[in-house]
């Protein structure tokens, strides 16, 4: 039995030879870095940040919002930092409101030190900072943080490492998967004042490549706000117009803040009513942009008749003169009040 096995095993090897040949054959060449099967190059599935936050936040593309306190801060830190400082650095707060729009209410600077090599920063003053913070405003948390500088230097990828981990208590979302980066030029190297803001995302190349993709940007004030800056620039205006006629600095509790506005309102009246005189008589090309704005906020109030805004106005002081009088009426019944009450106590004294 041993010897007809020996025999007839030859055939079947060699015929399983002769398939692994004429396969090895007909299948082409390997590409260098490729497995047999994929004869072409796939490109990378995608690069893009913004596509992908898209898709993560039901089609709505992540923007920031900055409010005015925060730039302050940011600009009073760097007018406050260390003798030989070149930035500053520091923590944003905020919220994610209104599905895909951070807003940037708040941030404190971070003790740090920047080398040729390294950066180096106080992570427990982060922490303390942070708790410190939330005691006063539970809502505001981690959303990213700030630099100052006209650009990205690669001494910020090992910063925005720390901001990616959970000692940071930044807390990834499916809008925001990652911290955002606001770059704030307080070197004023363009015409305005710059800021940007930027987010990252991990390739599938290189999982230590960061990529840094920007993010539209604006600055959000409230009513409040807008009332208080106004308040400042019409006291820095009128400090100038006193200097200039050689009188003492003037006091800002001796400017009127709704005279103030009514002329800050006037003024911008009477640049729109230029603005749109320039136009009709050709001297000025029009802006689609700015005509639909204008008609949108004329549009938002109902048109009123002089006459009825007169009318208004004096039946409104009317009234107010009424309560005045009835206030008056009602004091100097409560005074008859205590004298006639005083009078009946002595006698019955």
């Amino acid at each position: 039995f041993g010897s007809r096995f020996s025999r007839r095993s030859p055939a079947p090897a060699r015929r399983h030879r002769d398939k692994n040949r004429s396969a090895i054959m007909s299948t082409p060449a390997p590409m260098w870095g490729l497995s047999a099967q994929n004869s072409k190059v796939m490109p990378p599935r995608n690069f893009n940040i913004a596509s992908k936050v898209q898709k993560s936040s039901i089609e709505q593309p992540l923007s920031c919002r900055v409010h005015p306190v925060a730039v302050l801060k940011i600009l009073d830190a760097f007018v406050r930092r260390p003798e030989g400082a070149k930035r500053i650095i520091g923590t944003l707060l905020g919220w994610i409101s209104e599905g895909s729009i951070v807003d940037i209410t708040d941030c404190f600077p971070i003790v740090h030190r920047d080398t040729e090599e390294q950066a180096f920063m106080d992570q427990d003053y982060h922490k303390q900072m942070l708790a410190l913070r939330q005691k006063v405003s539970p809502r505001e948390v981690v959303v990213g943080w700030f630099a100052t500088g006209s650009e990205i230097n690669p001494l910020s990828a090992n910063i925005h490492k720390f901001y990616c981990t959970k000692e940071s208590q930044f807390t990834a979302t499916a809008v925001l998967p990652g911290p955002v980066h606001l770059l704030v030029d307080t070197n004023l190297t363009g015409q305005s004042f710059g800021m940007k803001g930027y987010v990252n995302v991990r390739t599938s190349v290189a999982e230590n490549l960061l990529q840094f993709h920007e993010v539209p940007l604006r600055v959000q004030t409230s009513e409040g706000e807008k009332s208080g800056i106004s308040q400042l620039m019409q006291a820095r205006r009128a400090d100038r117009e006193s200097k200039a006629a050689g009188q003492g600095p003037k006091d800002v509790k001796t400017l009127d803040g709704f005279e103030g506005g009514l002329k800050e309102l006037l003024g911008l009246f009477r640049r729109i009513q230029e603005y749109v005189r320039a136009v009709q008589a050709d001297k000025v090309e029009g802006d689609m942009q700015v005509g639909r704005g204008l008609t949108q906020a004329l549009l938002t109030e109902p048109v009123i008749d002089v006459e009825a805004v007169e009318q208004l106005c004096a039946n409104s002081l009317q009234d107010a003169l009424m309560v005045v009088y009835l206030s008056n009426l009602t004091r100097a019944q409560i005074n008859i009040a205590e004298k006639i009450n005083q009078q009946f106590n002595a006698r019955a004294d």
